[in-house]
């Protein structure tokens, strides 16, 4: 199995609050069966600890969803967005 590991920074959108957080994370490609374990995110500038769980995400047409329960959340679809910016700026590295 062949993985590629990287950092992304993307904004969230915080609805309840309706503003936008930046948040970084780090971002391991599976190429088995292409998904994205996304881990470790955290605010720059507030330290190393994670401020999220843990994901798995994959790309299923035009939407960015979680592995195990095939949906798209805000948190996906940012992610998602994060992931294909980063493919389009360094596309030999992935």
């Amino acid at each position: 199995m062949s993985t590629v590991t990287y950092s992304i920074r993307f904004e969230f959108p915080v609805d309840a609050a309706r503003l936008n957080v930046i948040l970084e994370a780090d971002v391991q490609e599976h190429h088995s069966e292409t998904y994205y374990v996304v881990s470790n995110f955290r605010m720059p500038g507030h330290g190393t600890r994670p401020t999220l769980p843990p994901i798995k995400i994959r790309q299923e047409k035009e939407s960015w969803v979680h592995t195990d329960s095939g949906q798209a959340t805000d948190l996906s679809s940012a992610v998602g967005k994060a992931i294909e910016a980063r493919a389009k700026d360094s596309p030999t590295e992935l």
